[in-house]
């Protein structure tokens, strides 16, 4: 067994900000190939072997933790999935220093398992509905990797609307104005409707409606029917898939009559 060199961290200046890159060294291009090709794998307990016989000959290898992981959420295992992601986390957290205050951005390939890790954590925290935990995970990977590739503010707004926290939805929506993904377009809505600033719960209603009026209409629904992706997989942007989408992750929050109504008012208004 080939011996692999140790994980490090390393922070480099640009333009006054810190951005941290983890270093995997030049002798992982096999246990990579192995990992990709065990993705591939239509059998998840071949994967799951071959997940476990890379982290025997590379335990450092964060992806292969996070893999597992992400096999056991798919069957709702939730305190497996902890485990793992929780082991991956610690793999590259120990590296970090406490009085980093820099960057780790997903642009850096190096950074990716670290930041998927994360974000497979927070998930969990999320089905475990420890809603503080995951909220602190989300909002260390919007400070880590602000351009947020992974969609970790529709995550974040999730674990606000649990908590009750509307203001922190709104601050998150500000740090993203001109985003159309449905958590924060309509997140802005319940988050002024539920703080009494009706002028712009309107405004925000009208907006959402306009880049997304399938989530308006599936909100207001009696019964909710799931509707597949036409490309499994994926979901349509602006289509009845994402509205359902959404409804099944936040319909909780949208249970009061009268915001449905509210809802229901603004759908009828745009369709004059």
């Amino acid at each position: 067994m080939p011996k692999y060199p140790k994980l490090k961290f390393k922070i480099h200046d640009f333009d006054g900000i810190q951005n941290g890159q983890f270093v995997w060294g030049n002798s992982r291009r096999e246990i990579f190939d192995r990992y990709y090709d065990a993705v591939e794998k239509a059998d998840p307990e071949e994967a799951a072997i071959d997940f476990e016989e890379i982290i025997e000959d590379d335990p450092e290898f964060i992806d292969a933790h996070s893999s597992l992981g992400f096999l056991e959420l798919d069957f709702f295992n939730n305190g497996n999935a902890f485990h793992y992601f929780n082991q991956g986390f610690q793999l590259g957290n120990k590296l970090i220093s406490r009085d980093f205050k820099g960057q780790i951005i997903w642009g850096m390939m190096e950074n990716r398992p670290f930041l998927r890790t994360m974000q497979g954590l927070g998930l969990t925290y999320l089905f475990m509905r420890e809603w503080e935990k995951a909220s602190q995970i989300f909002s260390k990977m919007l400070n880590y990797n602000p351009n947020d590739n992974q969609g970790i503010r529709t995550l974040i707004i999730q674990s606000y609307l649990a908590m009750g926290k509307f203001g922190d939805v709104l601050k998150i929506n500000k740090l993203f104005p001109e985003d159309i993904m449905p958590d924060t377009l309509y997140g802005a809505v319940i988050a002024n409707y539920r703080l009494d600033k009706m002028d712009k719960a309107k405004k925000a209603l009208k907006d959402a409606i306009e880049f997304s009026p399938n989530v308006a209409k599936e909100l207001i629904k009696k019964k909710h029917k799931k509707i597949e992706s036409e490309m499994p997989g994926s979901i349509t942007v602006g289509g009845e898939d994402e509205a359902y989408d959404y409804w099944e992750r936040v319909g909780p929050y949208w249970t009061d009559p009268k915001i449905l109504k509210f809802v229901e008012d603004g759908l009828k208004k745009l369709k004059r």
